[in-house]
């Protein structure tokens, strides 16, 4: 196992539509100065702020503005091979936009775009990005788990969808540095995602960045080699001893295959989901790594588990100590 991931690996693909597939090259200023005195508002979200009568004429507004966009739409470049791609390749994907469906509609017949099975915009879901739910929705819909999704925009709000949804998160068409804290990746243009894509070229993932660049290679893929058993009583608790342990790049983690989440080991371990009480430990540890790390696996008794500390204080020197053996 490495503890990289790569676009052509992944389980599902979330599309943005504007500047992602079609560019329609909206200017959103002149309704920011109309209805939010040119404040950097968001449109949607805010647009409760304002009296009943001036809500309808933003929405009325908003709606020309798309569509003259969508009557002139142009594909960004690389956006139809992304997208066959995709197909070739059986990989479940979906368009989620905040611009109306009949906006998109639009755009797709002047770009010539046969538009996927599920295309969501913001009149027919009841979450809009950068609201997480609305990414976890889709991912659903299509089949994939969420962890192992990638949503591809070109606007701040794409990746902190993303990021919330515990998916990859891939900024296009635009080269903006002060937003990379969010992006696994950027680039400038679709057409250098599509051969990366083709390429199969592998990335640090965004949860595992400052740990590459502190300890190096040999360090991340040593330890992600590595399979603990969660002790019976880790301290502080279970959550901070996992939580500690994949920070440091562990790659996976064996638990107790019977062993069920009961309320008293909720007492004891508070800070995973009080949903996951009567669910089995493994699905427990699942559910709670996976969003927060997304390579970590999670097994059941496996026979070739380490043991490791119970404290998780004293995990970075029982990796170090294996890494150094093995150098």
């Amino acid at each position: 196992m490495r503890p990289y991931w790569s676009l052509s690996a992944a389980g599902g693909f979330l599309l943005d539509w504007d500047g992602v597939i079609a560019d329609t090259k909206l200017d959103f200023s002149g309704i920011r100065e109309k209805y939010y005195g040119g404040r950097r508002a968001m449109l949607l979200e805010e647009a409760h702020t304002l009296p009943p009568e001036m809500q309808e004429a933003l929405n009325r507004d908003l709606i020309q503005l798309e569509m003259s966009g969508a009557d002139r739409a142009t594909a960004v470049p690389g956006a139809f091979r992304l997208i066959s791609l995709l197909r070739e390749n059986g990989i479940p994907f979906c368009i989620l936009s905040r611009n109306c469906m009949d906006v998109i509609r639009r755009g797709a017949e002047v770009i010539g775009l046969e538009l996927p099975e599920y295309v969501w915009g913001r009149d027919n879901m009841e979450f809009v990005k950068p609201d997480p739910r609305a990414l976890l929705y889709a991912a659903e819909r299509i089949g994939a788990p969420a962890h192992r999704c990638v949503y591809v925009g070109d606007f701040l709000y794409d990746l902190q969808g993303a990021r919330r949804a515990g998916m990859r998160a891939v900024l296009v068409q635009r080269d903006e540095r002060e937003w990379e804290c969010w992006a696994d990746v950027i680039f400038p243009k679709m057409t250098d995602l599509v051969k990366a894509f083709e390429d199969k070229k592998e990335y640090v993932p965004w949860e595992y960045r400052e740990l590459y660049a502190a300890k190096g290679a040999a360090w991340l893929e040593r330890a992600y080699s590595c399979t603990f058993a969660l002790p019976e009583h880790p301290l502080p608790d279970a959550a901070a001893w996992l939580l500690r342990a994949a920070s440091l790049g562990t790659g996976s983690f064996s638990v107790s295959a019977g062993k069920a989440f009961s309320p008293e080991d909720w007492k004891a371990n508070p800070s995973f989901d009080t949903a996951s009480m009567g669910f089995t430990w493994a699905d427990t540890v699942s559910s709670f790594i996976a969003p927060r790390f997304p390579l970590v696996t999670v097994l059941s008794e496996s026979e070739s588990a380490l043991a490791a500390p119970s404290d998780a204080s004293e995990i970075e020197g029982h990796i170090a100590g294996i890494v150094r053996n093995d150098g």
